[in-house]
């Protein structure tokens, strides 16, 4: 491990730099009042003059935010015999008039900040070195400390890790922070890979790794990416509950992100199929979580697991054939329409032709759906019968409109999404047909088996979640998948997936037809998995599924104390034999060991001593929902106020929380509580619990709690 040096408490160069500060706040106010003076802003007429105009003030209104924060870092390069500094922030600032210019972050100049390499190459081909990296820390226009993080003359300093432990040393807060100024070497080198290739990243809770989802996604949008160039308007965030995707994207305004969406691939899956109406359930996850029997936990998991299958992209495709051509058996077309000079023409479509042509649609698997595909067959195979130059062919075709539209509502008459789904997999013998060649006997009787009967439905209409993919493939097959643009569909310019572990083959092969090629980010930690019924086996098979994918590693943890991360390893040992989990070397309290008493005065005692510490933020995780309900009430006699996060639509808002481990998935908070950390909640027995208890006992950066009324679990003893 590098040893650290501490920054010296005067730097020599500290006045230098504020000096350089000084002058690169007054040339970034220079240029805002010259943004904002709209009579220096003349065009050739006056509409001209209010474009440029207006477009100055947008000018103006994006720099002004970063003049108390020009930068954060600072490059001695030499190029070309030259040596000259360079200036790191989070915005662009180009002084046309001085040496007060910025490189923005995400430039590939500006990535010579994080990376270990000391030459690179211009974009103009010349070679240049680097020399002096240095962290400068900057606040409302005022230089507080100067740090040097390599130097060519002394090598690497030790100052990264140590700018990096005085920032994880910081209380948690309501919504993701950007890392702009403390990313680590491993973490720049990810989050710039190449564009236009998949990529699948893996890391350990606490590896930064949504984080990184969000920078990659403001690297993208760089003009420097050119054609992988990504529009916020068309990427998209899937997260794996709402509570962490509205806690995650409070990060967006400081990344440059306005306009992304992020949401939960249910929410967008029900949205894109115009279930909004319907309840979302998951009723396997009900299940792991409250039923004792293993038999039945096993078989829930087995057919969740089968219905993401990839393998069901192909039943569904078998399906839809199989009903177009049966809808097509006897249907034909024939119509008179009006040529140009006054004749008629009979254009005829008989089934045999029909069928020929709509076997050319099936063969190609059109991106754009098989309806829009078999609208487009007919219609050239009608104007082919009469010979017309194109402008000719266009009124022909305005009277084949109608007809056209018609025909082909009767090639997929009866085929809607989440009815045809249901019906797909509500009927054997339906199944049966759709699956022959496909899928083995032992896989259609897991497929039409009911492991889930003791689960209680929802009064009104619903949908589970396990059912969506099979529902998405249907809609993806018959119409296409992408973004809405008014009627249209447009592919995502880029998607990003969190807790990638928890999507199946079977989405990820749709997300797929959805978005450009190559550019999926996928991220996630298998030792997270609690969601692995409607995931990937492994990151192998994440790969297979999306055809192509590049697959990168983060190696540490940066959330927590070596104390927690410690523990948190050590539970994730028991069922992952490489999950040792490596962390930052920074001390922290030791994990209070709470028995003895009732959970919700436990609890309450923890809660206190943390907050007598200084820690604000506090979670206290429960094994289910119904334990979060009433802890929180319980508490509340213990003069402990706390907001119980029980569902998705709940806002997580700071301060002292209770919530399912479920739902704190991916969250961080100053201090964590396990309420119930014992073998009766947590199953040694059983990897599922372990799995849970790993994902409890690693959301604390600075303090851990485990309570248990008698003895601890076993792990945390």
């Amino acid at each position: 491990m590098t040893q650290l040096a501490a920054p010296p408490i005067h730097h020599p160069d500290f006045e230098a730099e504020a000096a350089h500060l000084s002058g690169t706040v007054s040339a970034m106010l220079q240029q805002i009042d010259a943004w904002e003076d709209r009579s220096r802003t003349n065009g050739a007429d006056l509409e001209t003059s209010l474009v440029m105009q207006d477009t100055a003030e947008e000018h103006a209104a994006t720099l002004s935010p970063h003049v108390h924060k020009p930068y954060f870092g600072a490059l001695m390069v030499r190029i070309a015999g030259k040596t000259q500094p360079l200036y790191v922030g989070n915005h662009a600032f180009k002084d046309l008039k001085g040496p007060h210019s910025v490189l923005s972050w995400e430039s590939e100049v500006g990535g010579l900040f994080y990376a270990q390499t000391l030459p690179w190459q211009t974009p103009r081909g010349l070679s240049g070195t680097v020399l002096r990296r240095r962290q400068l820390d900057v606040q409302d226009k005022t230089l507080h400390g100067v740090t040097d993080l390599y130097d060519a003359e002394t090598g690497e300093t030790g100052g990264r890790e140590a700018v990096l432990l005085k920032r994880l040393s910081e209380a948690a807060t309501a919504g993701m922070r950007n890392v702009v100024e403390t990313l680590q070497p491993e973490q720049n080198e990810i989050l710039r890979a190449s564009a236009g290739v998949h990529l699948c990243i893996q890391g350990p809770a606490g590896s930064g790794k949504t984080t990184m989802l969000y920078h990659r996604l403001a690297w993208l949008l760089h003009p420097e990416r050119r054609e992988h160039r990504a529009r916020p308007e068309a990427c998209m965030v899937l997260m794996p509950n709402q509570v962490l995707a509205r806690y995650s994207a409070r990060i967006l305004p400081s990344l440059h992100l306005e306009g992304v969406t992020v949401t939960t691939p249910e929410a967008w899956a029900t949205s894109f199929l115009g279930l909004e109406k319907l309840e979302i359930v998951d009723r396997t996850l009900t299940l792991l979580l409250t039923d004792a029997s293993k038999a039945r936990r096993k078989a829930a998991w087995r057919k969740a697991r089968a219905l993401g299958d990839l393998s069901m992209l192909r039943v569904v495709r078998q399906y839809l054939h199989q009903r177009i051509r049966a809808n097509i058996a006897s249907l034909k077309y024939l119509a008179d329409v009006s040529l140009p000079g006054g004749s008629k023409a009979t254009l005829t479509l008989d089934t045999p032709a029909l069928q020929a042509l709509v076997e050319t649609v099936l063969a190609r698997d059109p991106l754009e759906g098989l309806r829009i595909a078999v609208r487009h067959q007919i219609e050239e195979a009608l104007l082919a019968q009469v010979r017309l130059d194109e402008d000719e062919l266009a009124t022909v075709r305005r009277q084949l409109r109608a007809d056209i539209t018609q025909l082909t509502g009767k090639v997929v008459t009866g085929l809607l999404p989440v009815l045809s789904a249901r019906q797909l997999l509500s009927d054997e013998a339906t199944l049966r047909r759709a699956a022959t060649g496909i899928l083995p006997e032992r896989t259609l009787q897991v497929l039409l088996s009911d492991p889930l009967a003791a689960v209680a439905r929802p009064r009104r209409s619903y949908a589970d979640v396990t059912e969506l993919p099979v529902m998405l493939a249907m809609a993806a097959l018959l119409d296409g998948l992408g973004r809405r643009v008014g009627r249209e569909l447009e592919l995502y310019d880029h998607l990003a997936l969190d807790e990638a572990q928890d999507y199946s083959p079977l989405l990820y092969a749709l997300l797929i037809r959805a978005t450009r090629k190559g550019h999926i980010t996928a991220l996630g930690d298998k030792n997270q998995g609690i969601h692995g019924y409607k995931g990937v086996a492994d990151f192998g098979e994440m790969q297979a599924a999306l055809g192509s994918a590049r697959l990168m590693t983060l190696s540490r943890t940066y959330r927590s104390t070596r104390q927690i991360t410690e523990l948190s390893s050590k539970v994730a040992q028991t069922y992952n034999r490489t999950g040792a989990v490596v962390g930052v070397d920074r001390d922290g309290e030791a994990v209070l060991r709470l028995t003895g008493d009732t959970v919700a005065a436990l609890c309450a005692q923890a809660v206190k001593a943390m907050q007598q510490a200084g820690h604000v933020n506090i979670a206290v995780v429960t094994r289910r929902v119904s334990d979060a309900e009433q802890l929180a009430a319980d508490l509340q006699c213990h003069d402990v106020d706390a907001q119980a996060i029980v569902n998705e639509q709940a806002r997580y808002q700071g301060q002292v929380v209770v919530m399912p481990v479920n739902l704190a998935k991916g969250l961080e908070f100053d201090g964590c509580i396990v309420a119930g950390a014992d073998a009766a909640h947590y199953d040694p027995a059983v990897e599922y619990e372990a799995r849970l208890l790993y994902v409890s006992t690693s959301r604390g950066m600075h303090a851990l709690a485990v309570v248990a009324e008698e003895e601890l679990h076993p792990l945390l003893s």
